[in-house]
């Protein structure tokens, strides 16, 4: 489409194992990346824990420690789009907060993916996640969504007669596929709540996952799938009305 509603694309993995704790190793991946990622941030965390002794001469008494967790944030030059890499729980999330097409997205994860496999070896993923976000906001009628969405995804908005009583509407549908599941939120979210809402946006906000232990190389691969079931799940959420507001482009 020549425009787009999209205002958020997620992509996360979650390892079955953290990452060393070289502080080398982490350079390491950095000089790899950072012709994308030239800017770096260490975020050091202290996290406090507290346990109680259940048995034994000390019962009752109360145990406190404290350690030191870091975790890297990456950015491009504009900001735009943030690589972190998390220590507790050891996750890597990729977000872009401006997105223009899959091949960036997917050159991006192939470069992550190439970096973790050259520096860390061998690394199992248990959980591989792609989040599309589209925030449609047109002008008009607040809650006349006929035209544009599905009327399945709309309906409940007409549960109350006065609809200007409503301050937020949202529908979520849990999907099950054989290789992969979806979280799909959608419906009037109101950033104004608990305000009535005044503004004319519709969420569609799909999260695809797939929970089956791979190894980190084979990331790509499930990513293309993910990316195919949000596209064709976002055709089946729209109208034409809607495709025409965005416009189609024509590939020879």
């Amino acid at each position: 489409y020549k425009k787009t509603f999209l205002t958020g694309v997620v992509f996360r993995i979650d390892l079955a194992q953290p990452l060393s704790t070289s502080k080398k190793l982490i350079t390491d991946f950095y000089e790899i990346i950072k012709g994308e990622f030239p800017n770096r941030e260490d975020i050091s965390r202290v996290h406090f824990e507290a346990t109680m002794e259940l048995a034994g001469k000390d019962q009752g008494a109360i145990k406190q420690t404290q350690r030191t967790v870091t975790s890297y944030r990456f950015n491009n030059a504009d900001k735009k789009v943030v690589l972190m890499v998390e220590a507790e729980p050891p996750n890597l999330n990729l977000l872009f907060n401006e997105y223009n097409d899959s091949d960036k997205l997917n050159s991006l994860i192939d470069l992550i993916v190439s970096a973790i496999k050259k520096i860390y070896g061998d690394v199992l993923i248990k959980r591989t996640g792609l989040r599309y976000i589209h925030n449609i906001r047109l002008e008009g009628d607040t809650f006349q969504w006929a035209p544009f969405i599905n009327p399945h995804l709309i309906s409940l908005l007409d549960f109350l007669p006065e609809k200007r009583r409503i301050s937020r509407g949202m529908g979520r549908i849990e999907i099950s596929e054989d290789s992969y599941n979806v979280h799909f939120q959608f419906g009037m979210f109101n950033p104004e709540y608990p305000n009535p809402i005044a503004r004319k946006e519709f969420i569609l906000d799909y999260d695809c996952y797939m929970k089956e232990e791979i190894d980190v190389t084979n990331v790509p691969k499930i990513i293309e799938n993910l990316h195919k079931a949000e596209k064709e799940l976002f055709e089946k959420s729209i109208t034409d009305e809607l495709r025409n507001v965005m416009g189609m482009i024509k590939h020879e």
